[in-house]
């Protein structure tokens, strides 16, 4: 083993990506030029769920496919819903993504954005209560929805007056709210079906469909993942519009389950009611990727001289993970922990890192003749020289 010195360590900077796919060890670019061609092959908007277990590398996956998506001269938004759901509505963060984008599209005006926004702004209306509006108000200056009109300004100052007053006025007020709202129900309606009617307009001058990458909805708050997905589904199932939902879909629904009561195995899958296509990461077959990251680990923490050699230490970490088939983190992690905990004995180490992927082989006589034989039939039964 090498000696110890600086580690070789580079954090791959996934906002800033230079080069899709780059050091791409498990061929996830196959399952991008798959979806690419598929979302441009659509007629029609689409809800599609990609679903893949904890430590698989859904984020790396999709923060490749979108270098890749605008490579290819698609519009594409990503979104980290984890980071948005202290919001009480999703539905504002959505349409200002979707606002942003069009800005930037060649075929659309600004005069044309300008009439989105109003739109939006009138929906969001219809969508809070007196209360939440104060700060729906706020939020609208935040996206650049700016000059509110008259009826937003009116709202705003019923609210205000509302909050101030702490008093027995705040009943009579709400109670008129309520009634003016049911009052004016068609004509929120109509409201909505105008804001549909523009961005279906606007998503038509695109030129290949407007991809929206929902990452982390598994680690929201369940309130928060459900109604954007319900969101999506109702106010922005628009063609050319494709929206691809990245979760580990048994840990939403459990958390589902867990929120709710819902239970998935007595009442249906509940998300399948919003998305068209759930996509499962293809598993892993060829296990001879796991050399690549073994390599690639041991490198960077200075235990291999290069990606191109191999020693003792790499054979046992071969050798466990055939045996443990632990995911990329999960392995990546194992490595990591011995570059933390390592010695200057090379015994020690070896035992070390045993210890690490299976804490029970103490106990079985370092399970080298186990190891061994699933090494030896793994490289095809030759002569292992390590």
């Amino acid at each position: 083993m090498s000696e110890l010195n600086q580690l070789p360590w580079q954090r791959t900077n996934l906002e800033n990506i230079e080069q899709a796919w780059d050091g791409d060890l498990w061929d996830r670019e196959r399952l991008g030029i798959q979806l690419t061609n598929y979302v441009d092959r659509l007629n029609c908007g689409a809800v599609l769920a990609l679903d893949a277990r904890w430590g698989e590398g859904k984020t790396w996956f999709v923060r490749n496919w979108k270098r890749h998506l605008e490579n290819k001269n698609h519009h594409v938004i990503y979104l980290d819903a984890f980071a948005n759901d202290y919001l009480e509505d999703p539905f504002l963060t959505i349409a200002a993504e979707i606002s942003e984008a069009f800005k930037t599209a060649e075929n659309i005006d600004e005069s044309e954005v300008e009439s989105f926004n109003e739109k939006t702004a009138s929906v969001l209306i219809s969508l809070a209560a007196i209360l939440p509006v104060i700060a729906t108000k706020a939020a609208l200056h935040w996206v650049g929805l700016g000059g509110a009109g008259e009826a937003i300004q009116e709202v705003y100052k019923d609210g205000k007056d509302v909050y101030d007053s702490l008093s027995d006025e705040i009943t009579g007020k709400l109670k008129e709210h309520i009634e003016k709202k049911i009052e004016n129900h068609h004509l929120e309606k109509q409201t909505i079906v105008d804001f549909k009617n523009e961005l279906k307009e606007l998503a038509s001058k695109l030129e290949k469909p407007l991809v929206f990458i929902i990452d982390e909805l598994d680690r929201c708050r369940p309130d928060f993942a459900i109604r954007l997905i319900e969101r999506i589904k109702h106010f922005f199932d628009i063609p050319k519009i494709v929206f691809v939902l990245v979760m580990n879909k048994p840990q939403l629904l459990q958390s589902i389950k867990s929120f709710y009561g819902y239970d998935s195995e007595s009442n249906g899958d509940y998300l399948e009611k919003f998305v068209d296509f759930t996509i499962k990461f293809p598993e892993i077959i060829n296990s001879k990727i796991y050399q690549h990251i073994i390599k690639e680990q041991l490198f960077r923490i200075n235990e291999l001289k290069s990606t191109e050699t191999v020693n003792q230490l790499y054979y046992l970490v071969l050798g466990l993970q055939l045996l443990k088939k632990f995911n990329s983190r999960e392995l990546s992690k194992k490595i990591n922990q011995f570059a933390l905990l390592r010695t200057d004995d090379n015994k020690m180490n070896m035992i070390l890192m045993a210890l690490l992927f299976d804490q029970s082989v103490s106990t079985n006589l370092f399970n080298f003749k186990q190891i061994v034989d699933v090494l030896f039939t793994y490289l095809g039964g030759g002569i292992l020289v390590i």
